[in-house]
């Protein structure tokens, strides 16, 4: 996952994606894979084999991103372009994100959004403030 996930089964807590290995007796496991801070939660069946190690690809949602300047600015996530604001309800990855805004004539300013499933996250920023 792109951010820490914390594993639970039918209730219990397992582990997080910090640990690089979470110890399953063998058989069938049903997991909850969460972050409650950015409203995800995925149930997954795995079958655990005895000795053998096991990857979880995860199905990633994406949040809506609102992004606002005044005058207007070009504006960039996590560096790749994204367009001239105003920007409306754009889906990007949920998770953190870096937001450049640049204008010609009033320069740059950077911030940080993180995105949830929950809601749409809002950037507003005037570059005539300093």
């Amino acid at each position: 996952a792109p951010v820490d996930v914390q594993l639970f089964e039918n209730g219990p807590f397992l582990g997080s994606s910090r640990i690089d290995r979470i110890m399953l007796p063998a058989g069938r496991h049903d997991l909850d894979i969460v972050n409650q801070g950015l409203g995800f939660q995925e149930r997954r069946a795995v079958q655990v084999t005895a000795g053998q190690a096991m990857a979880i690809n995860l199905r990633w949602p994406t949040g809506g991103l609102s992004i606002n300047a005044v005058p207007w600015a070009l504006a960039f996530i996590d560096g790749a372009p994204a367009g001239e604001t105003p920007i409306a309800n754009m889906q990007v990855p949920i998770g953190p994100h870096e937001i450049l805004l640049r204008h010609p004539q009033l320069g740059e300013r950077r911030t940080s959004v993180i995105v949830t499933s929950r809601e749409t996250a809002k950037v507003g920023i005037d570059l005539r403030a300093k």
